[in-house]
């Protein structure tokens, strides 16, 4: 469940772990597949704030509200699509079954929410279905480059069993299947965090690389309290790596991640780094291994006197989104400097087809860097019910992406990705030959 800076979000009843998480834990320990630290919580940054720069913006930027999905209640954590067609995001504005409290009448549990762009115009925001939405909060959506997977994060009854708090959950047509928790050293880190803190322990906003193979959490041992970033990667068969502070986090807050599509280029929230007042948004470069480096505050007229967060730069580099007091704005970087960009990449689109009767087909698609041996550098997608896919590329490298569906003949090519200063779309149509 998230708490931002201006909504407290109420408890859950305390949950204590279960045989299993902990015979689980043992055995992790045992043949040292995971070494926990003595102590997680907050460590004051290492950082000098005097020499943290503040990015002079230059030109024009507009700057709209998105009165269309905004409320008067709070919406915050918000996630797009590459194609920037849809968003995925938090609110507490309640009404459905299962949001309000039991012990209240005014507040509700947070429920991930989507609005679809039509004619570059953002419609009104639709609930998410009781598959991924329940009574206890959902929050922080991810919503990957395939536009049919998203991670989120719960509290839900026996999230430490099923692998929670975070969840991924799989568009089939137009349902959403039955959420898998991550489980790995996420699950283990936040069954700990929970266990020292009586429950206490809580989050504010999560981010996942566009290969999900990087996660970064803001956390803490209070709901209210201090947060602090956290970093896990996914090492192949390993699962995910028991989560380590990141050397950024200060005695202050700091709130909202995301990683922008490049996968190293990270923007978070912070008030222990100086800046205009409250929160600050912030960009910075990480490495795989969880390294922080060229931290910036992305300064005016990002950043002001208020709390601004919640920062997501688009796919090809030309919107961000933010997050100011509860409410969600749009801005057009078309003519912001490229320091305050993520590093440019290629948007991937197609459709697979039934190379015999044109009929779209559900493929699985494998995207690996030439050269790479490892499982853990390939990406794997599914093309949706109607045949379309999608996926984000680095530019300047070569892959080999292979094309598979029960009753069609394998296709296999390599797809040679120019570098290239800008984000580029890239279209490449597949037809399967039936056995």
């Amino acid at each position: 469940m998230n708490i931002s800076s201006d909504t407290l979000f109420a408890w859950e009843r305390r949950i204590l772990p279960t045989k299993n998480v902990l015979a689980l834990w043992l055995i992790w320990m045992t043949f040292g597949m995971i070494s926990l630290p003595k102590s997680n919580f907050a460590q004051p940054s290492t950082l000098d704030r005097a020499k943290i720069p503040t990015l002079k913006f230059k030109g024009n930027v507009t700057i709209t509200r998105l009165n269309q999905i905004n409320t008067s209640f709070q919406e915050a954590n918000l996630s797009l699509t590459p194609d920037g067609k849809r968003m995925y995001f938090l609110s507490d504005r309640g009404g459905q079954a299962w949001s309000r409290r039991p012990d209240s009448t005014e507040r509700f549990d947070g429920d991930i929410w989507t609005s679809e762009r039509i004619n570059g115009e953002w419609q009104s925001a639709q609930c998410l279905d009781a598959t991924v939405n329940t009574g206890r909060g959902e929050d922080e959506p991810n919503i990957m480059p395939d536009g049919q997977t998203v991670i989120f994060q719960s509290w839900q009854p026996g999230w430490q069993d099923n692998g929670g708090p975070y969840y991924s959950a799989t568009l089939k047509g137009n349902m959403w299947e039955k959420p898998l928790g991550l489980g790995g050293g996420i699950n283990l880190f936040f069954t700990q965090m929970r266990k020292q803190t009586q429950d206490l322990y809580g989050t504010d906003g999560a981010a996942f690389s566009a290969n999900g193979k990087l996660f970064v959490v803001a956390c803490g041992p209070d709901y209210d309290g201090a947060m602090d970033l956290y970093f896990s990667r996914k090492a192949g068969k390993a699962g995910w790596l028991y989560c380590q502070k990141l050397d950024i986090s200060t005695d202050g807050n700091e709130r909202s991640v995301f990683l922008a599509a490049d996968g190293k280029t990270l923007y978070f929230a912070s008030d222990g780094l100086g800046g205009f007042g409250g929160l600050d948004i912030f960009k910075a470069t990480l490495s795989d291994d969880g390294k922080v480096t060229n931290v910036v505050n992305i300064g005016e007229p990002f950043n002001t006197k208020a709390n601004d967060y919640g920062f997501v730069v688009s796919a090809k580099g030309d919107e961000a989104y933010f997050v100011r007091n509860g409410d969600i704005y749009m801005a057009k970087l078309t003519s912001a400097m490229d320091a305050l960009k993520p590093l440019p990449v290629s948007i991937l689109t197609g459709t697979v087809r039934n190379k015999t009767t044109g009929a779209p087909v559900q493929a699985k698609i494998v995207l690996r860097p030439v050269n790479a041996s490892l499982d853990s550098e390939a990406d794997e997608l599914s093309s949706h019910a109607d045949g379309t896919y999608s996926a984000v590329l680095n530019v300047g490298k070569t892959y080999r992406q292979i094309i598979s569906a029960p009753g069609f003949k394998e296709v296999e090519r390599t797809i040679s990705v120019p570098a290239s200063k800008q984000s580029s779309a890239l279209q490449i149509d597949i037809t399967l030959a039936p056995m």
